[in-house]
């Protein structure tokens, strides 16, 4: 019998913040960026806590919980991407 066994807990860097130098040069991209990322973070129903370093923790509670973290996650980077493009 094989048990699938949840994390409690999943502490991931912060993706969903751009950081200030970006905001300096990326100007309204940058602003329109972080707009975007909030929306994604405060779409995602699992309890977060923010960190001292900056990190978050996640604690999912099913398999769907987890996946909505890797989504997230997905698409925060897609963002970031497209931000870093736009700076070149």
């Amino acid at each position: 019998m094989m048990v699938d066994v949840l994390p409690s807990a999943c502490t991931v860097d912060d993706l969903w913040r751009v950081p200030a130098a970006v905001v300096r040069r990326a100007g309204r991209a940058a602003l329109d960026a972080q707009r975007a990322l909030s929306a994604i973070l405060e779409r995602l129903e699992v309890p977060v806590l923010l960190r001292d370093d900056g990190r978050l923790t996640f604690f999912p509670h099913d398999p769907a919980d987890v996946a909505a973290i890797r989504a997230a996650q997905t698409a925060a980077r897609t963002i970031h991407a497209h931000l870093q493009a736009a700076l070149h």
